[in-house]
């Protein structure tokens, strides 16, 4: 893609989403993109003698693989359907750096091993060789995920009303067991800006008894630093101050 078309395209995708239309992908990739990043600075800490240093950074990348299955399963169980329903051919590109990403699972998944079996200096060249397929991985992963956010979301807009696509979105979280939920909420809140972070919670709130969004409140406080703690806090303390005097 040339650096114009870039910019069009993001210029075009912004200016959607800010016009209110629901944007499918942005809160589970922004979470996708914080767990890469992370899990690639820590697999470039880790001290190849220190066996919980290994043990620790290892799991990270096993944990990472595992979100990234998950992502791509949702995708092509949900999204890339509904796509190909009503615009036929439109997930083409998308759809075959799926089929890559599931070998540079494979291949990840393989440099784990290897690390974990290895000792001295083959632990050394192991953990090298897993750092630099990782960052490989993770640059792919990102231009993906920017193409995704562009084209698909352009074609999901252009097909689908913001209910019908709040809909696939429900029928995703629905496929997910409790504890895929909870990992991925765990994922993907502290991603979030301020202004993202109580929009998606309110939107639970209208879906969830009060008790339960209490529980899910004090999940996602326990995610954040005290900055963020604090702003979420006083921004439903102020919304129900308004609904009581309402």
């Amino acid at each position: 893609m040339q650096p114009v078309s870039i910019e069009a395209a993001v210029r075009q995708s912004v200016a959607t989403a800010l016009s209110g239309r629901f944007a499918i992908y942005t809160a589970v990739h922004k979470g996708l993109r914080r767990t890469l990043a992370d899990t690639l600075v820590a697999v470039g800490q880790i001290d190849a003698t220190d066996v919980k240093s290994v043990a620790s950074g290892l799991s990270s990348v096993r944990a990472l693989v595992t979100q990234c299955r998950e992502h791509l399963h949702s995708e092509n169980q949900f999204i890339h359907p509904a796509m190909e329903a009503r615009r036929p051919g439109s997930t083409r590109g998308t759809a075959s750096e799926h089929v890559n990403h599931e070998a540079s699972f494979e291949t990840l998944s393989a440099d784990v091993l290897a690390a974990e079996r290895s000792t001295g200096r083959d632990r050394e060249i192991a953990l090298a060789i897993l750092y630099q397929r990782l960052a490989f991985f993770a640059a792919a992963n990102y231009e993906h995920m920017f193409e995704e956010e562009t084209h698909n979301q352009a074609v999901l807009w252009d097909a689908y009303s913001d209910e019908e696509l709040r809909g696939i979105q429900c029928a995703i979280v629905a496929s997910h067991s409790p504890e895929q939920t909870s990992e991925a909420l765990r994922t993907i809140l502290p991603a979030l800006s301020p202004a993202e972070r109580v929009g998606f919670l309110a939107g639970a709130r209208r879906a969830m008894p009060p008790e339960a969004f209490n529980g899910l409140l004090a999940f996602t406080v326990s995610l954040l630093d005290e900055v963020n703690a604090g702003k979420l806090r006083a921004a439903f303390e102020t919304a129900a101050r308004e609904q009581a005097a309402a």
